[in-house]
């Protein structure tokens, strides 16, 4: 089995009750059969409070929540099921997170969670181009996915492309991520034509770099649509507002980036992004490392659904909606901190990317709504 991680996968250690946040609260975890299975012989006091506090929920076993907070954190923001029986005592999900796995036959990919704040810090905090490790396990493959073994090969292929578009920082951050979108809605193209071999085709045009500067010039022709890209950019904060959330109170801060747009006013929305992008250059680099994250998390899940168009969409949409919370978060408070862009970030991610249904949603938008259409995303990232 060969495994791939992040070069800072290994840096991640809980900080536990220091955390300005916790995992403990705001969503439902799921427990595995095996723990089940082991908390059902837990003796004593401790093992009944246990069993009464697992609930059955759509078919799965899953921890009671009292509030927000399940119900065996305590005050000390602390699990009262590790003190009380050992780290081998919790679920797996509480084991892992916030490391995330995915497989792929021989190949298993892990990485860290964008929703827990100090694995955001170390997502975010460093300048250097994001690299990643492989290395092999002796463990033995019980079963492969069913996936298409062309389509693996030439779409591991294009993610290295994307990367490699990604952290070029000699040029315009909004210039590659459309680059990005151009070359994926290429690759979807043959894709949707059932012909998975032509993707090789389409990498090798991306990987000639005056090929490349060919298209990146053609996107002029998107520069000079401001309110193209103030109404896009409205619209899917609204699209936003609209899905669904971890709590009722707005948690993203949603409602204040639209009282902006309420107002109307494009002049000082796009002076606004003009002098943000100036005070905040210097840290363009956490814009880059995010949507690096998001193309490694989701990119290669195209071959279980062939939708490799809805994974690129995802990474720019997010980042999209980002910078304007940054933005908001910027005016309103005079400066940005770095601790601000890892409590905006972590939150998009915990209330967003953490509620499947979100990402299903999103993917099924970005083919029925137009504004999700790559000409709409262009027209925003060029003005």
């Amino acid at each position: 089995m060969k495994i791939r991680v992040p070069d800072y996968f290994k840096e991640f250690k809980c900080i536990g009750s220091q955390c300005e946040d916790t995992c403990c609260a705001g969503w439902e975890i799921v427990i595995d059969d095996k723990t089940y299975k082991k908390y059902k012989r837990v003796d004593g006091e401790f093992g009944k409070r246990l069993r009464d506090k697992i609930i059955r929920k759509n078919g799965e076993n899953i921890f009671a929540l009292k509030g927000r907070n399940c119900e065996f954190l305590n005050e000390r923001k602390l699990c009262d099921i590790y003190t009380e029986l050992g780290p081998d005592s919790l679920c797996y999900t509480c084991r892992q997170y916030p490391r995330y796995t995915e497989e792929f036959g021989s190949l298993r990919e892990m990485g860290l969670s964008l929703s827990c704040p100090e694995a955001a810090r170390i997502i975010l905090r460093d300048s250097r181009k994001a690299q990643f490790e492989v290395s092999e396990s002796q463990e033995e493959i019980t079963s492969y996915n069913d996936i298409n073994a062309m389509l693996f090969i030439n779409l591991m292929q294009s993610r290295k492309i994307a990367f490699d578009i990604l952290q070029k920082s000699d040029i315009v951050l909004e210039v590659r991520a459309a680059l990005v979108l151009q070359f994926i809605s290429e690759v979807q193209a043959v894709i949707d034509q059932n012909n998975v071999q032509g993707i090789k085709a389409v990498n090798e045009r991306y990987l000639n770099n005056d090929f490349k500067r060919e298209i990146i010039n053609g996107f002029d022709k998107y520069k000079g649509r401001e309110r193209t890209k103030y109404n896009k950019v409205h619209e899917i904060i609204k699209i936003f507002k609209g899905l669904k959330h971890i709590t009722p109170n707005d948690p993203l801060g949603l409602d204040k980036v639209l009282s902006y747009f309420d107002k109307g006013d494009i002049g000082t929305y796009l002076d606004a992004h003009r002098q943000f992008d100036q005070y905040y250059k210097d840290n363009a680099y956490k814009f880059e490392n995010l949507l690096v994250y998001f193309i490694y998390r989701y990119f290669m899940k195209a071959v279980f659904d062939y939708d490799v168009s809805a994974k690129a969409k995802t990474a720019v949409v997010s980042y999209l909606v980002i910078k304007e919370l940054f933005i908001i978060r910027w005016i309103e408070c005079g400066k940005l901190t770095d601790e601000d862009a890892v409590d905006i970030m972590h939150m998009y991610s915990k209330d967003v990317e953490h509620l499947e249904e979100n990402i299903e949603k999103l993917a099924e938008l970005f083919e029925t709504n137009t504004v999700f259409n790559l000409e709409g995303f262009l027209s925003i990232l060029m003005n």
